[in-house]
């Protein structure tokens, strides 16, 4: 188990003139800390498992034993690390992966609403009524990927180009560009830039709705997960310029050198999908787009809140034997406040005695 990152920077975006260099690093950075055990990296990462908390009812100082997707991908099989983790059970919202993947030993794959939708709604998180600008959001690599053909002088007059309803472009960047210092690489193309911050704090994604929701259009070169937060929002989205190539360094979920564009039919079917819907820019979001990212979301999951809640605690349960992980005077105070704790004691001289 690890510690979770709490960042308590605020949003310094300006939807016109961006961050400077300082407040994008700083915003990177981990700050205050408070420190809750992770079990599971998937099911924690981008605020997901303050998000699950919330919506399963489960407090936030004990771990999830569940493990889940990473993003809102338009693959749909299970990536090596999704099968070799411990978890029985793991979340997913894509709309076949449930199916497709109901045989896997040991592995229960179960369709949810994604964390984040049920947060925003529970939250109240909507759009500005006065949004302008768009938000280009930059393709970025890993410490063990690395794209080709996203940063050619093309795309930037693509985004120098685009009608003045367009304007002002803004670039968003992710955590792991902005350590290797790329966003002042990319100062000399005269674009203002922003970030949602670190990955790691249980306040990403209040950062992420808190930018995004100012701007009145958002763009990037192919899919990725902010497609689909974005146009769930409400913000209109387009793909714009050529599909860069993902080159794969050192992940060991992916094939060596050049990612296939296509992983399966399944993955196709989805990615040409987007292609036609996403190409060409729109003024509002269409019932089609909306429809399309909603499905990959999980909205129209059969499995209830309440569900959520009694899966959480199951798996809890299941993995008493992990719970030595969890500090003991939390968890103490947490079994009295239930009025569990004669329960664990006569369970555990149980097993004493056998």
């Amino acid at each position: 188990m690890g510690k979770i990152i709490v960042s308590t920077v605020p949003n310094f975006k300006n939807v016109t003139t961006g961050m400077a260099d300082a407040e994008l690093e700083f915003a990177c950075e981990a700050q205050a800390t408070v420190v809750y055990p992770w079990t599971h990296w998937t099911s924690e990462i981008y605020s997901f498992g303050k998000c699950l908390r919330l919506w399963g009812k489960y407090p936030d100082f004990l771990p999830l034993f569940v493990y889940s997707d990473h993003g809102v991908g338009l693959r749909s099989h299970l990536f090596p690390h999704e099968l070799a983790n411990q978890a029985k059970v793991h979340f997913t919202w894509h709309p076949v992966k449930e199916k497709r993947n109901k045989d896997s030993a040991g592995k229960k794959v179960i369709q949810i609403i994604h964390p984040w939708i049920s947060y925003r709604r529970l939250r109240g998180i909507t759009r500005s009524k006065k949004p302008k600008g768009t938000l280009a959001f930059f393709t970025h690599s890993t410490t063990a990927t690395k794209w080709e053909g996203h940063d050619t002088e093309e795309y930037f007059e693509q985004l120098r180009g685009l009608p003045d309803r367009f304007q002002p472009v803004v670039l968003c960047l992710h955590m792991h560009d902005i350590k290797a210092g790329l966003h002042k690489e990319l100062r000399c193309h005269g674009f203002p830039i922003v970030t949602a911050g670190n990955t790691l704090s249980t306040n990403f994604v209040d950062r992420f709705y808190d930018l995004v929701k100012d701007y009145a259009y958002a763009t990037s070169q192919t899919w990725g997960s902010q497609v689909a937060y974005c146009v769930e929002l409400g913000v209109p989205y387009f793909f714009l310029g050529e599909r860069p190539e993902l080159i794969n360094i050192a992940d060991k979920n992916l094939p060596t050198g050049v990612a296939p564009q296509y992983w399966d039919s399944y993955h196709e079917e989805y990615a040409k999908k987007a292609e036609a819907l996403f190409r060409l820019p729109v003024d509002s979001v269409t019932g089609e787009q909306r429809e399309f990212v909603e499905s990959l979301l999980g909205v129209d999951s059969r499995i209830t809140r309440g569900q959520v809640s009694w899966i959480l605690w199951r798996e809890f349960f299941r993995n008493w034997k992990q719970w030595y992980k969890i500090p003991k005077s939390v968890l103490a105070a947490f079994l009295y406040k239930l009025g569990l704790m004669s329960k664990v004691k006569e369970i555990r001289q149980r097993f004493k005695s056998k």
